[in-house]
């Protein structure tokens, strides 16, 4: 009687065992799940725009003629680098130098006039009571005309030396030869317009327009660091600072965006040039030392975010409050502790408990 009490509490043992089965395996910490540590980090929010590399203001000028005239000499060629001051052209100056000439025998002349007249009032004032006093008058009159004479000469001459200088055109900046628009030989006019002889481009004056979402403009500032990846050097990251934010949106196929420039602190060396297309990552906010977690073991139900985690054998679901996010990441400000293991993908949790039993 005994033995077979025996047997059948066995027995009993068994199916209670055999029906709470499946209850533990789907929580058990030991079934095959993708699992991580929590872990300390730094989490940095960004959001990318697209931009394109621009001269600064004054970094592009164009360098023209304020004479009309034929051009006798170009001493520049595209992709030339010159520095202040150097000849970049000269325009044909005969007429002009003749003229110079011309104003300096009138000056001589004036002043040779202006010497006899001081001479020869000195020299009536000396006779006082000897000569009237219209001569005396006259003398005087006579003196001052020759020396405005001389000013009148001088001034003459000072413009037209002014004019002799345009013949000769000089770089105003140093940069590189961005375009050259007239050749040697050909004839200029310049009327309202100076025409544009060569456009100088100094490449070292370059900054980024990022051209950024209205959903974001309203978290830049100036001073804000960004990172930049120029299309046309892959695998280089270069960094800058925001400089200026345009107040005046650009609207762009009823999209609204606003440029942002941005100066570049270091190329690395890069030959940048206008133009370029260039992606830059602007950094939102920035926490270091906190708990991350993959934006994939995070479950969002019933309003409450959770995380699996294990205790000790077994998985449980844990409440835990989320701070900064990323694409990728997210800081967990509450609810678990450097070192707790969870499950790192939340899709496969649910898989694996559909498939139990």
């Amino acid at each position: 009687m005994r033995w077979w009490i025996g047997t059948i509490a066995v027995v009993l043992v068994g199916v209670v065992a055999f029906a709470y089965a499946p209850v533990r395996s789907s929580i058990d910490a030991r079934d095959p799940l993708p699992t991580m540590r929590v872990r300390r980090s730094t989490l940095i929010e960004t959001t990318v725009a697209l931009g394109t590399i621009k001269p600064k203001v004054g970094a592009e000028v164009k360098v023209g003629s304020q004479l009309s005239g034929v051009v006798e000499r170009l001493n520049v060629n595209v992709g030339d680098t010159v520095r202040k001051g150097d000849l970049l052209a000269a325009l044909r100056d005969d007429d002009l130098r003749a003229r110079v000439d011309t104003l300096n025998a009138q000056l001589r002349s004036s002043v040779a006039e202006k010497e006899f007249a001081e001479s020869e009032l000195a020299r009536i004032e000396r006779m006082t009571g000897l000569v009237s006093a219209l001569d005396l008058d006259n003398s005087r009159r006579n003196f001052k005309v020759k020396s405005a004479e001389v000013e009148r000469t001088r001034a003459s001459l000072a413009e037209a030396s002014i004019t002799l200088g345009y013949t000769v055109i000089r770089a105003p900046v140093s940069g590189t030869i961005a375009s050259v628009s007239t050749y040697q030989g050909e004839t200029i006019a310049a009327s309202f317009a100076a025409p544009t002889f060569v456009t100088i481009l100094d490449l070292d004056r370059l900054e980024v327009q990022a051209y950024v979402d209205e959903n974001d403009i309203g978290r830049m500032r100036v001073g804000q660091p960004v990172t930049l990846r120029v299309d046309a050097f892959p695998g280089n990251e270069l960094h800058g600072v925001v400089r200026a934010i345009y107040p005046k949106a650009q609207l762009v196929n009823n999209v609204v965006n606003y440029i942002v420039i941005v100066d570049i602190d270091d190329r690395q060396g890069l030959q940048i040039r206008p133009e370029m297309t260039v992606h830059v990552s602007f950094i939102l906010a920035e926490k270091h030392d906190v708990l991350v977690v993959p934006r994939s073991a995070l479950l969002r139900e019933s309003g409450r975010d959770e995380v699996i985690v294990r205790a000790g054998d077994q998985w449980s679901r844990r409440a835990v409050q989320a701070g900064l996010q990323t694409p990728q990441q997210i800081e967990i400000v509450s609810g678990l502790r450097e070192g707790d293991t969870i499950v790192s993908d939340k899709q496969t949790w649910k898989q694996h408990m559909e498939e139990k039993p």
